[in-house]
């Protein structure tokens, strides 16, 4: 069975993008104009434009977040959204896209061991001992894509964060379903979302 017949996810899902309002204002001033995509060595999803599908609330409190943390780059939270086509999407919800990561894994460390190197680990911070830093899965990530450069244009993945959502709870307090766009071609168009 090939993924190629599946993987494709046929519809376009709304995703929200936490930034600094002059950020908002710019790209959606502009008809061509792109979010930056973020290349940091610890992102959960490899290297693109985030976005947490279907929740603008989440997006916004990503920002005032951010704005607490490094308040010369974040000085007004605001929220963007995207019209985004998932085109090939490496979802990880999907079997065959969990061993695409486990082969990409293997190739990793041998390559890594080969040069003398140390694997790069994930680092777990938060209340619910939930990992935050994915050093080692950004790195397995971006090693899929090396490997195959044309098969994945996006990445989706569901996220557990932050404490329970309350006494004895399956669920987090910020769990969360994320988008990461490699192919900006995916992202049909932005807007403003709606307060209500």
């Amino acid at each position: 069975m090939t993924i190629d017949h599946y993987s494709r996810i046929p519809q376009l899902v709304f995703g929200f993008h936490g930034c600094d309002e002059s950020v908002r204002d710019k790209i959606l001033n502009s008809e061509s104009e792109h979010l930056l995509q973020s290349e940091h060595d610890y992102e959960w999803l490899g290297h693109g434009v985030y976005f947490w599908m279907g929740d603008p609330m989440r997006a916004l409190e990503w920002a005032q977040e951010g704005q607490k943390k490094k308040p010369n780059k974040i000085k007004n939270p605001a929220v963007i959204g995207a019209i985004i086509d998932l085109g090939r999407c490496l979802n990880l919800s999907e079997r065959e896209c969990i061993e695409d990561l486990r082969f990409a894994h293997r190739e990793l460390k041998k390559n890594i061991l080969q040069a003398g190197l140390k694997m790069p680990t994930n680092v777990r911070q938060d209340e619910g001992g939930i990992t935050l830093l994915r050093r080692l899965d950004c790195a397995v990530i971006e090693c899929l894509h090396k490997l195959n450069p044309d098969k994945y244009q996006t990445a989706f993945g569901f996220f557990y964060e932050g404490g329970p959502a309350y006494e004895g709870a399956g669920f987090a307090l910020k769990s969360h379903a994320q988008i990461c766009v490699r192919d900006l071609s995916c992202i049909k168009g932005y807007f403003l979302p709606r307060k209500s």
